[in-house]
């Protein structure tokens, strides 16, 4: 069971079908019970206050519409939080809307004990993995919200890099399906992919097992399909899903994610208890990790030390941009610099291999290696490229440097 006890409301029109909520919660899981609510609006004003770690809605099936919209609203305010449903008949179409609302499962009644633990405790590891103690499984997610930039480069490079440093189990998963490029990064011709766990009658290890691909390094892989129709049909709820199993499966889950704020990409930063938000010296990089960071910020990602670390990719000393600047314009110190090593990363790109395996003595690969290390908490040669991150974020907030 989960070690700490999870704040719980519960929104329940009938009271003793309340009492029988409360009682199945209190003893399918460690939680605490934060208040209660017989309407609706009643309800979400109580979870706006105490900020849940579990809200518990009833669902009408005669009319579930405004139940649905209030949920969707409250998890777009309070992305933090958990929404689950409760409902005495269930139906595909229903469960599918109520995935879409961000709701991570609906509670049927007669309450399974054992299902509604189960539920309980995924709460628990996600809530661990966001506050980086989840038993040492990792989520490092690589994402930006300017393309071009070099996430999947990164992505399969720094797979390879915690492989060998951790010797640990390691997955990559590309959830980018409008490049979809680390297969090819990785000199791999997958015959199955994410579409395919997608596809499965089921979603659990052995679905996602069967689709991931062995690089040699010992590094799995879940690609992208390579038709991008079967990608784009992805459900936001199914790409979270498959994240959630890998970690359950793997030490390290490193993720190549999609540009921009999609719920897909809102899913995967709701999982990852790191997120790298990748950008360079530039004057566009910097306007667009901005704006990246304010989003985070309002996501509440910040609270969390750490939890976002900016680093620069394709650094240069001496640019038109200074490293001090940069770190003015955001407000946040950068956590890593990764060496603009051209010849060496074309090159590896070009061939279909990992700049790790191909330029082992690159600039760019000794400072992901650094990179690595510093994630793993292995101490190494080149953590001198690592920089240490401000450890209040809670006084975190933009200021107006030079290059804004």
């Amino acid at each position: 069971m989960v070690n700490h006890a999870l704040s719980v409301v519960l929104v329940h029109r009938d009271s003793n079908e309340r009492a029988q909520l409360r009682a199945a919660f209190e003893t399918a899981g460690s939680v605490q019970i934060a208040g209660e609510r017989p309407d609706l609006r009643g309800g979400l004003a109580l979870a706006r206050q105490v900020r849940p770690d579990i809200l518990v809605l009833e669902l009408d099936r005669r009319g579930p519409e405004e139940t649905l919209a209030a949920g969707a609203q409250y998890r777009m305010e309070h992305p933090e939080g958990t929404l689950f449903l409760t409902t005495d008949q269930l139906d595909a179409d229903l469960l599918l809307r109520a995935m879409r609302t961000g709701a991570q499962d609906v509670l049927r009644r007669p309450f399974d004990r054992s299902a509604l633990g189960a539920a309980i405790e995924r709460v628990a590891a996600l809530k661990a993995r966001k506050h980086g103690s989840a038993g040492g499984h990792k989520v490092i997610t690589v994402f930006s919200n300017k393309g071009g930039i070099g996430c999947s480069t990164i992505a399969t490079n720094l797979a390879l890099a915690l492989r060998q440093i951790s010797n640990g189990e390691v997955a990559l998963a590309d959830l980018d399906h409008q490049s979809g490029d680390v297969a090819f990064l990785m000199g791999l011709t997958p015959t199955r992919s994410l579409a395919d766990v997608a596809d499965a009658a089921r979603l659990d290890s052995a679905s996602v097992q069967d689709a991931l691909a062995k690089h040699e390094s010992g590094v799995r892989v879940l690609p992208q399909p390579e038709q991008l129709d079967r990608a784009e049909r992805l459900e936001p709820g199914t790409v979270g899903g498959v994240l959630e199993t890998l970690s359950a499966m793997f030490d390290y889950v490193v993720v190549d994610a999609p540009h921009g704020f999609s719920d897909t990409a809102l899913e995967i930063f709701d999982r990852s208890s790191t997120i790298l938000l990748v950008t360079e010296l530039s004057i566009p990089s910097a306007r667009a990790a901005r704006r990246a960071l304010e989003v985070f910020q309002r996501l509440n990602y910040l609270v969390t030390p750490d939890r976002v670390r900016p680093i620069v990719n394709r650094f240069v000393e001496n640019g038109a941009v200074s490293l001090a600047q940069f770190e003015e314009t955001l407000g946040l110190s950068i956590a890593a610099r990764i060496a603009n090593d051209y010849a060496a990363v074309s090159k590896a790109i070009n061939l279909g291999r990992p700049l790790f395996m191909d330029a082992a003595e690159s600039r760019a690969t000794r400072d992901l290696i650094a990179l690595a290390q510093a994630l793993s908490g292995a101490a190494g040669q080149h953590a001198d490229n690592v920089v240490e991150m401000p450890r209040k974020p809670s006084f975190w907030k933009f200021r107006k440097g030079k290059v804004a």
